[in-house]
């Protein structure tokens, strides 16, 4: 992927280039979400999905994080280690890594439902010494 990106960023620049890259990874996620989630009817069914998710095998080996808050309208995780930011930070590619491992979290929650939405304010991916997802249901 890298060597892939760095290619586009020769032919387009290094923004043109991560922005492609960006919308292509939203796309695709949005679009596996939809067909492997479905429509999520309420916020306590896309709670219980996103833990079931998260101690699949693929996120338990990949991330290790703890649920910070939970209320009837939100839930708050943090993400302490990451698979992807240790091997982007180590090929110092933490760009393309963001456009392809955070920037994505956004449009997940919407394709599960549009009142849910995501906040973000530090991601590990960028230097921060944890990610902070706060998903909530908005009327």
């Amino acid at each position: 992927m890298v060597c892939l990106a760095e290619e586009l960023e020769r032919v387009l620049g290094r923004k043109k280039a991560l922005e492609i890259i960006g919308k292509a990874r939203e796309k695709f996620i949005v679009e596996v979400t939809r067909k492997e989630r479905g429509p999520v009817k309420s916020f306590e069914d896309f709670k219980a999905g996103e833990k079931t998710e998260n101690a699949s095998p693929y996120f338990s080996n990949t991330l290790t994080l703890t649920y910070a808050e939970e209320t009837p309208n939100k839930l708050t995780l943090h993400v302490t280690e990451c698979l992807w930011a240790k091997v982007f930070k180590e090929m110092n590619a933490t760009d393309l890594g963001y456009v392809l491992f955070c920037q994505p979290d956004f449009a997940y929650p919407q394709a599960c439902n549009p009142h849910i939405k995501m906040r973000r304010t530090k991601t590990l991916m960028q230097g921060d010494s944890y990610c902070d997802h706060t998903f909530y249901w908005e009327e």
